[in-house]
């Protein structure tokens, strides 16, 4: 898997390059759906969720139905293309160069198959547009039925040397994707339980953690896969396997990492080592990544999205790890930054202290919103959601895509499948 660890050092540099590029010849074509869905979303968009914990941004709940909509065009006339089959659709990491012909990578397949059923309603082909992402999925698995990682854009085949793998970020995704399709439309169980059981028998080890990838080592963990939201769901939707033992040692992960190297800030280096014991710590500076993995990085930026969506789903007692971790976030996203969302930095140390004010990006600061409302900050949650807005440093798709999930999740139209 080591190509893959380039991308996010080259991410922001090929931006300005990348993003005058055309969407792409081949296979590659921009996809308006016609036709009617075949069935009635029983959660349709604005869903109006009242959360357990935290604040809301104070703006009227119209107008953030309405910021939720206008970046959903945005975002679905930009990366939600068709291909490379005729009843398939994958979202293109145009802007970014994470795979080549900006072509599908499985996390922003498994992105994709949350956004859109969570806009069925407001988007009235949808489930066309669902049922296509997922096809692709299943046209493209590898050995352990799990979507392999990268995909060429105009061939759309696998794109990595080696045997093809996947990533475990793109399978939880994906699967959360199938449990929402299931309970918006129906007709999905089977789909969704079978690809559950295939996470479990290949990302999950036998203590419980989460590996970086199917194939990858028992020893080491990524953060940003910590989706606890996702995993209780799959405990109770998914009753054949111990997705509760998954929970618990994550939460554990994150209180036994937190507590050794970011007891004030709660924050998690991009790749965890000795994941498998009690003493997890940070991965070496160049683990897997041509960044250094030993603290936040273009990965772990993720985590306080995370943590507060689990949160503001579950409470302060369910989530009570993810609810601390939030407030912890919420307090270094601040003081990193001086309050001013475009200095939340991609590389922070584990002291809450900028690694680089050189590298910026969007994303950064955009992800950090959830946490804000869990944590009950109320300024600061204002703050960031009109800095979703913006976007001062031309993100692609990594950071248009996160911002769209940030989105629905701030405006409070983020439904829990299983609640």
């Amino acid at each position: 898997m080591a190509s893959r660890t380039k991308v996010f050092l080259t991410r922001h540099r090929l931006v300005s390059a990348t993003a005058a590029v055309a969407a792409t010849a081949g296979c590659m074509v921009g996809f308006a759906a016609t036709g009617a869905q075949a069935a009635t979303p029983a959660h349709p968009f604005p869903a109006h969720v009242t959360y357990k914990v935290g604040v809301t941004p104070s703006a009227s709940q119209s107008t953030k139905d309405s910021k939720v909509e206008s970046a959903y065009n945005a975002w679905k006339s930009t990366y939600l293309v068709k291909g490379c089959a005729s009843n398939e659709y994958y979202v293109s990491t145009k802007g970014d160069g994470d795979a080549p012909n900006n072509g599908p990578v499985s996390e922003g397949q498994g992105y994709g198959m949350n956004i859109v059923p969570l806009m069925a309603g407001y988007d009235a082909n949808a489930q066309t547009e669902f049922n296509g992402l997922w096809q692709l999925v299943k046209d493209h698995e590898d050995q352990d039925g799990l979507m392999q990682w990268q995909l060429d854009g105009k061939t759309c085949k696998y794109a990595d040397s080696g045997t093809p793998d996947a990533a475990t970020d793109g399978d939880l995704d994906i699967g959360y994707g199938l449990v929402l399709a299931d309970k918006q439309w129906g007709g999905y169980t089977s789909a969704a339980k079978t690809w559950l059981a295939n996470i479990y028998a290949h990302d999950v080890t036998s203590d419980g953690h989460l590996k970086c990838e199917d194939d990858g080592p028992n020893t080491d963990t990524r953060p940003s896969d910590m989706m606890l939201d996702h995993l209780r769901a799959f405990a109770a939707y998914d009753t054949a396997h111990d997705w509760a033992k998954v929970v618990s040692r994550t939460e554990a992960i994150v209180t036994e990492f937190t507590a050794s190297y970011s007891s004030t800030y709660g924050l998690l280096s991009d790749f965890v080592v000795n994941a498998n014991t009690t003493s997890p710590k940070p991965a070496p500076a160049n683990y897997q990544e041509d960044q250094p993995d030993n603290i936040v990085g273009y990965n772990s930026i993720r985590v306080p999205w995370h943590m507060g969506t689990d949160a503001l789903l579950y409470g302060s007692t369910t989530a009570a790890v993810s609810y601390k971790d939030a407030k912890e976030w919420t307090t270094c996203s601040k003081k990193v930054s001086g309050s001013n969302p475009q200095k939340v930095y991609p590389h922070i140390k584990l002291n809450c202290t900028a690694q680089s004010t050189s590298d910026q990006a969007e994303e950064a600061g955009d992800s950090v919103g959830p946490a804000a409302m869990a944590a009950g900050d109320q300024a600061w949650t204002d703050t960031l959601w009109n800095y979703l807005a913006t976007n001062p440093f031309g993100d692609g798709y990594f950071g248009q895509t996160i911002k769209m999930l940030v989105y629905i999740v701030m405006a409070g139209d983020y439904w829990n499948p299983v609640a």
